[in-house]
């Protein structure tokens, strides 16, 4: 487990790398970009386990963010093991923008490959109260919500 978030945390670090060339065209715009690493607790046949999001948004407006999620997660479901691969586009609407707080509401869709004898499935995430407080490129967040993620939601995002 601790390996896995070691690696998230490299790759958000390679990542906002590879995105240098869209952050100068997201400065001289007046729009900014974020990465986003989240945890949330998904319940199972019996048990509860960690569902891994790694996302990608684009300030589209002052209210409106479009983004992508890739999201990974293990765990037993009826007595088998099961690891899902998810994929998910979103959309951010910011209801208050404060100095150190933002107030927004997410709703997302996407696609889940199983393995074993599960069968893949449509997904949603529908967050309508979300929160995220920080100053400057360092936040961290909160997202209440139902779908695919569970009820509650929670990571760090770097903004650029």
């Amino acid at each position: 487990m601790f390996r896995r978030k070691i690696a998230a945390m490299v790759t958000i670090i390679v990542l906002s790398g590879l995105f240098h060339k869209v952050k100068a065209q997201g400065l001289q715009s007046g729009r900014l970009n974020s990465l986003r690493l989240s945890e949330s607790f998904v319940r199972g046949n019996s048990n509860l386990s960690v569902l891994t999001v790694l996302g990608y948004r684009y300030q589209f407006s002052e209210e409106i963010k479009f983004g992508a999620d890739l999201g990974y997660h293990t765990g037993t479901y009826y007595d088998s093991k099961v690891k899902e691969y998810n994929s998910a586009v979103s959309i951010d609407f910011t209801y208050s923008h404060g100095r150190t707080v933002e107030l927004y509401g997410s709703a997302s869709t996407g696609y889940g490959l199983f393995t074993g004898n599960h069968a893949n499935k449509f997904l949603y995430q529908i967050n309508p109260l979300a929160m995220r407080i920080g100053n400057g490129s360092i936040a961290g967040f909160g997202e209440l919500g139902w779908g695919y993620r569970g009820l509650l939601t929670a990571g760090i995002a770097y903004k650029f």
